[in-house]
């Protein structure tokens, strides 16, 4: 191997001393490396290798940090045999304290078990058995509640936990305990929270949620202002465009910096300039610059979408908000009190058991080292001495409980070495906290300007992993995209990656390729995914057909399968379509839709006999063995165990059971003769002999994919000659050194065996490197699921519910919610751009995006017209999925840093013969016969000659009129024209267009906001604005009758539904007979749209709105009209979903009633 050769920014890492460093290391930059050396070049000048603390992310990362470290002494100590202090420093490795944060919490507490409170013999328990723990516990605080209830807690029952039990309520309590984690006070942040709602409502503009709002409608203010000011310069470069254009232009643009200015001014005086003017563009024919003119109209659209998103956030008065905010305050006060009611409960219950969990290894650490005030106690600085350095590894993944630790034990942060890249911080959803990392990078000086003592940043951007086209591809993408708004950092200079790789040639630049799925004649809809994964498939099969080479430590060689990885976001729902289409094209993977080697359930349950079988006093792999396929015990067995003994380990229990249990002495048997085997068995011999007394090849091949199922089980006997071969020894180790492989995502395809195409997450992809990689399923939406919550929760910002009006029986969002989701989306988006470029920094020489489009020309025209280049981050926090970002660092790319391309899978279609191919030929005697025969023939099935092949659901209608004449076997086909303009233009809209328009403001109304008559007549301004509807429609539509539904009981079940469906498109095959008398055995292809679906419970209720202008008897004589039509309905989305439909409901608007029909 090369000797390592530090850069300049390296060896400034390695030889800093003296003060608080923080190292921003890029993607491939080396920076364990770096860790390495510091740590050794530490310990060659005179300190001790156990006086570092040294924090990794994971075991893994640990125990490979400490495996480099034992070598690299080693490999000195060769050379210099006689060192003394080597050999001391070699000696004292087994000392080292090289951990996770928990390892080292433990440690520290069992040192100190009497301080915290805690037993000295406490057990930390995994995430399962904690969950068990805290669902038992929180039935017993609900009950507590409900037994003496406050009017409070009434009131938060009544609201946020509304439904049919509680287990809403105590979802939420659950939700927002594990958010409290996150603080090293939860009980002070609960507090202040409590006090910050009591006295928000006094000053409303003052508050951090209208603060955080009105910053938001600022920055968005000027972007658009600047926009339509720029648009108006451009307009008035063409004397005709301007004149045309350019005075409305300006007007909006004046608009807007009125809007942002005032917005520095208070809320209330905000909204005075509001709503924007849009004032009417003259008229302009034969522009002289066609493309300009579609342009500035495209950018005033897209204007307008924004200024109409910054009416909405500010729609309510202060006074309104203030009312909002007193009527939330006492139900939030209820779920604060009660969560800390539950907090005390879990606590107890675990004090109780000498357990804590891993958030408890934190907070019990942190109580002891720091004050109320955050301050160092005695004890910290007591222990502070015990540590020449505190080094932490990945430190933008750490929470403000454990950066309070770190802080704690360093001597006031002067030996604090920390190493991270916060454009790697991707596990929000685990509380990491980035702006941790972000603060101090922003704070700290620059190395080479700092003051003496003074904290310095060193930043690592060289890339040793990746070719240079792969690292301007990368850069380009996110100059383009990431930002301090999207991303959390700026990505200038400083961020940027530098080319330090040496590679020989030159391979193809960074691939975005668009795969065409607009829907042809023949399929109105393509399986998107699964033409995604075919392109990858023949994109793979020409990259080793053409002979491509990879570079293999130095050396060139071909491209094998194993070299490729293909990443996506997740794997739900798109993995199994890919691994599917894969091994249909002969290309053989690994990952993907069945889950990883490690996750699989027979090698998982096999690891867990393993450590089960070392030490079966252990609770979560005992069960993971005992519910395996393995064994097959049921969940009702095991709550019989349980009970016969719920003071001793599960294992003590089950031997109990035994004395009266057959199979509980079966397997306390068998697992007896593997323990006795063990010890006299070599890994791979224990392995097989495991094998062979539980039959496990006749188990995996009952499974589904038994074939593979059974590989992985002999795959598994490759690892244990892979360990052994490391020179350890041990079933206890073998384990160990197994669940850090799994924890890194080690498959076999990595080391083990076999040459397939590997597929992972992103998040898995971490650390990894790959020499050809692709990145696919960019086009999947983002999960926004988390801003839908009852409460939404923020670490900064606090609780934001939703107000609720029990008189109308309606839910809206409150100021707080409007604001958290507003911080939450950004921080999510920040979470994704961030996750993308962990993506494409895993490429070390080929990467290849793939996004699937339809009418992707058309598309991409429409986003050039639009768009305002450079991209700011005000339009790119719009886009709905990765693939809007890589589309618009594509079209910003002048010096072709990217290759942008479209790829048009081919259709089966059928082939027939051309006339010109017939040829005539003499009449066989014995055809002629056989054709007077069938034309003799009569077809067995007339009715089905009659039947349709497809069929809507509004063609159903009178499906269950007495009259059997009022069905049509063969509904007819009618053809609607559009109207001339000059008959369209002054006259009043029919029913059938007025119903029309009533249904699209159902559609895209924002519901939040259908509580009161102003709320619905300003989104029908809105949506007149956005040119959903036109001024006509709009005045068409009776918003009084929309209030009436949302105040109705059915509009209150449909605000609180736990899913909402608007506008459900369908399509779907079903048997005829469902809906035509004689036609058994043939199937109908039924359409339709669905007006609203509601789940509750995990069933439906379909909602069909009419406009009918009927009341009385005659309301429900119309009803029954529509019953064929709802009952289709109930059918296809029953099918589509699985799910029972318990209702269909017709609400009336015109007479504000609620019909329900039966829906079979």
């Amino acid at each position: 191997m090369a000797e390592f050769k530090p850069t300049r920014s390296q060896q400034a890492a390695i030889e800093t001393r003296g003060r608080a460093v923080l190292v921003s290391a890029a993607a491939g930059s080396g920076k364990t490396k770096v860790l390495t050396e510091r740590l050794l070049s530490r310990i060659s000048d005179d300190a001790d290798i156990d006086s570092f603390l040294i924090i990794t992310f994971t075991k893994a990362a640990a125990a490979e940090l400490k495996s480099r470290i034992v070598d690299e002494i080693a490999k000195r100590l060769a050379k210099e045999p006689d060192n003394r202090r080597l050999r001391r420093q070699s000696a004292l490795c087994q000392k080292a304290q090289i951990g996770t944060i928990h390892s080292f919490c433990a440690a520290f507490l069992r040192e100190n078990c009497h301080e915290a409170g805690l037993s000295p013999e406490f057990k930390v328990i995994e995430e399962d058995r904690s969950e068990a723990i805290r669902a038992r516990v929180i039935g017993r605080v609900m009950d507590a509640a409900y037994e003496k209830p406050t009017p409070e807690f009434l009131l938060l029952a009544d609201s946020v936990g509304a439904g049919r039990d509680d287990s809403r309520l105590a979802d939420i309590v659950l939700s927002l305990h594990k958010k409290m984690q996150s603080h090293a006070r939860p009980d002070l942040w609960a507090k202040k929270q409590i006090e910050l709602m009591s006295v928000g409502a006094d000053n409303i503009a003052a508050t951090p949620w209208a603060q955080e709002i009105l910053r938001s409608v600022t920055a968005s203010a000027e972007f658009w202002a600047q926009a339509m000011e720029n648009a108006a310069q451009k307009a008035y470069m063409s004397e005709k465009i301007g004149a045309a254009y350019g005075e409305s232009l300006s007007a909006t643009a004046l608009g807007l910096r009125d809007l942002a200015r005032s917005s520095a001014e208070g809320w209330d005086r905000a909204r005075q300039f509001l709503p924007i003017e849009f004032p009417k563009f003259k008229a302009l024919r034969n522009s002289p610059d066609p493309e300009l003119s579609e342009h500035i109209k495209a950018l005033r659209d897209s204007c307008k979408k924004a200024a109409g998103k910054l009416a909405d956030m500010l729609s309510a008065s202060e006074e309104k908000l203030a009312s909002d905010m007193q009527k939330t305050a006492p139900a939030m006060r209820a779920l604060l009190e009660l969560t800390l009611d539950f907090d005390k409960a879990y606590a107890a219950e675990k004090k109780r058991r000498a357990e804590v969990d891993f958030a408890d290894l934190e907070h019990f650490t942190a109580r002891l080292l720091t004050d109320e005030a955050g301050e160092p106690t005695a004890l910290a600085r007591e222990l502070s001495q015990r540590y020449t350095e505190i080094m932490v590894d990945e430190y933008q993944d750490v929470n403000r409980v454990q950066d309070a630790i770190f802080r704690a034990v360093s001597k006031d942060g002067t030996n604090l070495f920390m190493v991270g890249d916060v454009k790697q911080s991707i596990y929000r959803f685990r509380l990491a906290d980035p702006t941790i990392f972000t603060e101090k990078y922003l704070s700290y000086a620059d190395l080479y300007a700092a003051q003496e003592n003074e904290p310095v940043r060193i930043m690592l951007q060289e890339n040793f992993r990746s070719r240079g086209e792969v690292i301007e591809g990368a850069n380009h993408v996110f100059r383009t995209c990431m930002s301090a708004k999207l991303g959390e950092i700026d990505y200038d200079e400083n961020a940027e990656l530098r080319c330090g790789a040496d590679y020989d040639g030159a391979v193809p630049k960074p691939e975005l390729v668009l795969v065409d799925v607009t829907a042809d004649d023949e399929d109105d809809s393509p399986d998107k995914t699964a033409l995604e994964a075919q392109a990858v498939a023949e994109k793979i099969h020409a990259l080793m057909r053409s002979g491509t080479l990879v570079s293999d430590k130095g050396v060139q060689r071909p491209l094998r399968y194993s070299d490729i990885a293909i990443l996506m976001r997740s794997m739900a729902s798109t993995g199994e379509v890919f691994r599917r289409e894969l091994l249909n094209a002969d290309i053989l993977v690994l990952g993907g839709g069945s889950g990883s080697f490690f996750e699989s359930v027979e090698v998982s349950a096999l690891v867990c006999l393993l450590a089960v079988i070392d030490n079966p006093h252990q609770d979560v792999p005992l069960i993971a063995v005992l519910r395996s396929p393995f064994f097959g015990f049921s969940a009702d067995e095991l709550s019989e165990i349980r009970a016969a003994d719920k003071k001793s380990d599960f294992y003590t229990a089950l031997v109990k059971n035994a004395e009266h249990s057959a199979r509980c002495a079966e397997f306390v048997e068998t697992l007896t003769d593997f323990r006795q085997s063990a010890p006299d068995m070599e890994l791979g011999e224990l392995l097989r002999y495991i094998g062979d007394k539980l039959d496990l090849a006749a188990v995996c091949a009952a499974m589904t994919d038994g074939a593979t199922r059974r590989d992985n089980v002999m795959l598994l006997s490759g690892y244990a000659k892979r360990f052994e071969a490391t020179g350890f020894k041990g079933l206890h180790r073998f384990v160990e050194w197994l669940n850090s492989l799994a924890e890194r995502g080690d498959e076999p395809g990595r080391g083990a065996a076999g040459n397939a195409v590997q597929m992972m997450t992103v998040h898995k992809s971490k650390g990894l490197e790959f020499p050809v990689v692709f990145l696919c399923g960019t086009s999947k939406r983002f999960n926004r699921s988390d801003l839908r919550e009852a409460v939404l929760i923020h670490p900064e910002l606090g609780l934001g519910p939703k107000v609720t009006d029990t008189r109308r029986g309606i839910e809206y969002a409150s100021l707080q919610r409007n604001a958290v989701s507003l911080r939450a989306d950004r921080e999510m988006l920040s979470e994704e751009m961030r996750l993308l470029y962990v993506a494409l920094t895993r490429a070390k020489e080929r990467l290849i995006m793939t996004a699937t489009m339809s009418e992707p020309e058309t598309k991409m025209q429409k986003l050039m017209m639009s768009t305002v280049f450079p991209v700011s981050p005000e339009i790119l926090m719009t886009a709905q999925n990765t693939a809007a970002w890589l589309m618009y660092a594509a079209l910003s790319d002048k010096d072709e840093r990217l290759s942008l391309s479209v790829y048009r899978p081919e259709r089966t279609q059928t082939e027939e013969k051309s006339e010109s191919e017939t040829t005539e030929t003499a009449a066989d005697p014995r055809l002629v016969e056989k054709l007077r025969q069938n034309l003799g023939f009569c077809y067995p099935y007339p009715v089905a000659e009659t039947l349709p092949s497809k069929v809507t659901a509004t063609e159903l209608k009178s499906y269950d009129e007495p009259d059997p004449e009022s069905v049509s076997l063969a509904p007819s086909v009618q053809r609607s024209f559009r109207s001339p303009s000059f008959l369209r233009e002054d006259r009043p809209l029919t029913a059938t267009e007025r119903g029309t328009a009533t249904h699209m403001v159902l559609q895209f109304i924002d519901y939040n906001k259908a509580g009161t008559l102003d709320g619905i007549r300003s989104e029908i301004a809105r949506l007149t604005a956005s040119r959903h509807i036109s001024e006509r429609q709009a005045q068409a539509v009776n918003a009084e009758a929309i209030e009436r539904l949302f105040r109705s009981d059915l509009g209150r079940r449909i605000m609180n539904a736990d899913r909402l469906m608007r506008e459900f498109k369908f399509s779907i095959l079903c048997p005829a007979e469902d809906f035509f008398d004689g036609g058994e055995g043939e199937s109908v292809l039924l359409q339709g749209v669905i007006d609203c679906c509601i789940e509750e419970n995990g069933e439906l209720t379909i909602i069909d709105y009419k406009t009918d202008r009927v009341r009385g008897e005659a309301l429900y004589e119309r009803a029954k009209s529509y019953a064929g039509q709802l009952r289709a309905y109930a059918i296809a989305i029953g099918k589509m979903t699985g799910k029972p439909v318990t209702g269909c409901a017709l609400y009336f608007l015109d007479a504000g009633q609620t019909v329900f029909v039966p829906e079979n």
